[in-house]
């Protein structure tokens, strides 16, 4: 089973902890800007399926095109070179994804696999590298609807885990859930489960690559977003 964490962070650079407050962290050796690497031809078609993922986000909510400052490739260490696909960094707005994975029929392999297992949600007719971008700019759009409602952070949680628990609950409502965010969660994928802040990465991926086929909890979560962004 592929269980490849798509994660988020508060810290720029190795040992920050994950904004989700699992107390893990990501070794960054390296980050380079997506426009340097069409110097490799092989590289080009998974460079242009993370434009493509960042344009359809800007096109849909414009309000996070000024919050993003790059997208980037970023080399990793450790563990984290073969099990994290990419991630967010909220004290930069960066959205990065690992450069182990820069061929797009090996991050297809490894995030079908993870479907399979149901790890993460279809991915449509996209490919798994604008799923896993889908994701990471999703983390970037809830820190976005954070500030929009000028959320704070506190010890325990950051803005952004405020206002995920903010729209879950509020998805949640909607579709008339039950039996807990977490187990309700459970219906969009196996990682939705791990915070809120994943429930709506997860959520975006699941809405951008599927559309009208996305989960009904799914669509929930984005409408919700569109909500918040309308009235804040």
């Amino acid at each position: 089973m592929f269980e490849l964490d798509l994660q988020y962070f508060g810290g720029h650079g190795g040992g920050s902890n994950l904004g989700n407050g699992s107390g893990k962290s990501i070794g960054i050796v390296d980050q380079v800007s997506v426009m340097l690497h069409y110097h490799d031809s092989d590289n080009a078609p998974y460079i242009d399926d993370m434009s493509q993922s960042a344009s359809d986000m800007f096109n849909e909510f414009s309000e996070v095109r000024g919050l993003i400052s790059d997208v980037t490739v970023a080399t990793l260490t450790g563990a984290d070179k073969t099990n994290t696909l990419g991630f967010y960094d909220g004290s930069t707005g960066v959205v990065s994804l690992n450069d182990n994975f820069t061929d797009i029929d090996k991050m297809n392999r490894v995030y079908d696999a993870s479907i399979k297992s149901g790890y993460h949600p279809s991915r449509g007719n996209k490919s798994g590298t604008q799923a896993v971008m889908y994701h990471e700019l999703g983390h970037a759009l809830t820190d976005q609807i954070a500030k929009k409602l000028g959320i704070s952070g506190g010890v325990t949680y950051t803005a952004l885990d405020k206002a995920a628990r903010l729209i879950v609950k509020a998805a949640y409502k909607a579709t008339k859930g039950s039996g807990g965010t977490t187990a309700w969660a459970k219906g969009i994928s196996g990682y939705a489960t791990d915070s809120n802040a994943e429930t709506i990465a997860e959520a975006v991926s699941d809405y951008f690559c599927n559309g009208n086929k996305a989960h009904t909890r799914s669509i929930a979560i984005v409408n919700e977003m569109k909500r918040l962004l309308k009235n804040a």
